[in-house]
């Protein structure tokens, strides 16, 4: 492999110290006082066969990235920090700047899009295929922080056992779950609601859906026989999300809705 100094230090090396913002100039002088050890501009430029005019201005731009280390004497003595100690502050100071300007893009960008978002944001989204539709219901839940009202039709059966689990961490922040489901749901189904929530149980379920706090509505549509047809809506329009609680409200309240009996 190709050396380009003296000193063994590799091309591909060289190139990445450049990538990690060191000049050819600033390389040669650190490589330098890494060999000989401590030494004035004067020693450094020779050593490193730098131009005196450049010496100085290389020295002191590997003293602000943290490369060098320079002692207050006449003359000014420099010392090159260890290569992990040197490497490290530049990490260091590198994730500080990230942080920084990841602040200032944040802040700007956000100021812009909460200006315009809002008004172009759409009120409603469809859609489609199980894993979505479980995705969006999954956050929904997680988005309460008061209420929960869940109609289940048999259809979703299968996936009772990801729902308590959900609705088990929900129970115990607080949140008041109330499910209704149908008569034909299989009745270890049923026992697993009602370890989590208050359950009622109607002779037959149109649909499906979620209302979180009034706020937040995924609609099951049904769809297809395949599990990538399934339709569904999710809205955190107020009226709509009103809308549905109402009738969750008025088919728990029916009197063709009975409340499951505990097992046993």
């Amino acid at each position: 492999m190709k050396r380009n100094s003296r000193l063994s230090l590799t091309d591909k090396t060289t190139a990445a110290l450049e990538d990690l913002g060191l000049t050819k100039t600033e390389i040669k002088a650190y490589l330098a006082l890494l060999e000989k050890g401590t030494m004035a501009a004067s020693e450094v430029s020779r050593v490193g066969r730098i131009p005196y005019s450049k010496v100085y201005d290389s020295l002191e731009a590997l003293r602000k990235k943290g490369w060098v280390e320079a002692q207050r004497s006449r003359p000014i003595l420099y010392t090159a920090r260890p290569p992990d100690s040197a490497l490290e502050e530049l990490r260091s100071r590198q994730e500080s700047d990230r942080r920084e300007k990841e602040q200032l893009i944040l802040r700007d960008l956000k100021g812009i899009y909460e200006q315009r978002g809002q008004q172009e944001r759409p009120e409603v989204w469809i859609l489609r295929g199980n894993n979505e539709i479980l995705a969006r219901v999954k956050n929904t839940v997680l988005n309460s922080k008061r209420e929960l009202m869940i109609a289940l039709p048999t259809i979703l059966a299968p996936f009772t056992k990801q729902i308590s689990t959900l609705l088990a961490a929900m129970k115990e922040k607080g949140v008041k779950n109330l499910i209704l489901t149908s008569s034909d749901a299989p009745k270890e189904s049923l026992d697993d609601l009602m370890e989590v929530a208050e359950l009622r149980i109607r002779g037959t379920m149109f649909g499906g859906g979620v209302v979180a706090d009034a706020k937040e509505v995924v609609l099951l549509l049904g769809g297809g026989e395949s599990a990538n047809s399934s339709l569904a809506i999710w809205a955190d329009h107020p009226g709509l999300a009103s809308f549905a609680r109402d009738y969750f409200q008025f088919l728990w309240s029916s009197q063709e809705t009975v409340k499951a009996k505990v097992k046993g």
